[in-house]
């Protein structure tokens, strides 16, 4: 069973994650143990009758027909490869992310029409949008029937579950110089900011997604989330360094929907 969203106790300190969304360049440290499971997912039996796509990553198209909301959570220390092989070179991903939550991969396709033994999916990490692949027997297997879609023109963010409508709110998006990156990304932890009336609002949810002109900020990694705000007259602009901002009641409502580490977020212009 995949791992609810951990609630991460943070202070928002002095570099480093999510440091795209403001001037300040907070850290998001201290992190407490992951929580429980959630009813926002459900376990999947996988191997049934066809196999895994074929091709590099850059040869795969991450959007709503292929991140269909299947989700991988290592069963321990994640072992991951450029291909689906033991031989192809690993790479490194560690068993939380830099804020202790339990790292997750969004899975690319249906892994439950899957006999080869490999998934492929997205990683937490730059480039965005990269892909990888993990062997099935190191991973268990949920879907969530979440998604979330963001437009940037719009200034919209609305969440469906199964196709339906569920949240719908304004938001902020980043400028310009500094715009908030298209495309298809998950969500890797969800922050319980101890600061509620900071910058970051009572909670901010880190994606795997990063800014696509701050390469880093002090050190830290220049990641783009989804947070609320203590400037809630300028939802609505486009005012951030690539984060998106919502108003405080929205983000406690998103939170609300008991989300799972690993939902699809697709970002589009």
């Amino acid at each position: 069973m995949v791992r609810v969203l951990a609630v991460v106790l943070a202070i928002l300190a002095a570099v480093g994650l999510l440091g795209s969304c403001t001037g300040e360049r907070p850290t998001l440290a201290g992190a407490a143990a992951p929580t429980s499971t959630s009813s926002s997912t459900t376990t999947v039996a996988v191997g049934s009758s066809t196999t895994a796509a074929a091709g590099s990553p850059a040869e795969v198209a991450l959007g709503p027909d292929t991140l269909l909301g299947y989700i991988a959570t290592p069963t321990g220390t994640p072992v991951v490869h450029a291909e689906p092989s033991d031989g192809s070179p690993a790479i490194d991903v560690g068993p939380t992310t830099a804020a202790g939550a339990p790292t997750t991969f969004a899975v690319v396709g249906d892994p439950t029409a899957d006999t080869s033994g490999w998934y492929r999916v997205v990683l937490p990490t730059r480039p965005n949008g990269a892909t990888a692949w993990v062997p099935a027997s190191s991973v268990t297997i949920a879907k969530t029937p979440f998604r979330i879609f963001v437009g940037l023109g719009a200034r919209e963010l609305r969440v469906e579950r199964d196709g339906t409508e569920v949240l719908a709110a304004t938001v902020a998006v980043g400028t310009g110089e500094n715009p908030t990156p298209v495309g298809a990304t998950y969500v890797t932890e969800l922050i319980d900011n101890q600061e509620p009336a900071g910058a970051y609002g009572p909670y901010a949810f880190g994606l795997a997604l990063h800014s696509d002109t701050l390469t880093e900020f002090a050190g830290g990694p220049g990641q783009v989330g989804i947070h609320g705000t203590n400037q809630p007259k300028l939802i609505g602009q486009a005012v951030s360094h690539g984060c998106i901002r919502l108003r405080n009641a929205d983000i406690e409502a998103l939170v609300g929907l008991a989300l799972p580490l690993g939902v699809p977020v697709f970002v589009a212009a």
